[in-house]
């Protein structure tokens, strides 16, 4: 469950630093998917599984717009082309 932990935590760092919001939902999508699949065979660990995921993936999407945050203001990337600026 680590290894999917670490993964689902990657997942939602590319996606928080990449893009919207909307991209979020739809992963929290799958990983309902992927607890219902192993409800079938075991509902002990779906519970579990869902939960650690869902947790690792939102904390990875926090970490992924901190980090794009940081890299706007550091100089290494340029602001998301999907802001809009006051004229």
């Amino acid at each position: 469950m680590l290894y999917a932990a670490t993964i689902h935590l990657l997942a939602g760092a590319v996606t928080g630093s990449v893009f919207k919001v909307q991209m979020l939902l739809l992963w929290l999508f799958v990983i309902a998917g992927e607890a219902a699949i192993l409800s079938a065979t075991n509902l002990s660990t779906a519970a579990l599984w869902a939960s650690t995921n869902l947790c690792s993936i939102e904390v990875g999407y926090v970490l992924g717009l901190f980090s794009r945050k940081f890299m706007e203001q550091a100089g290494y990337a340029g602001p998301s082309i999907r802001t809009t600026r006051p004229q």
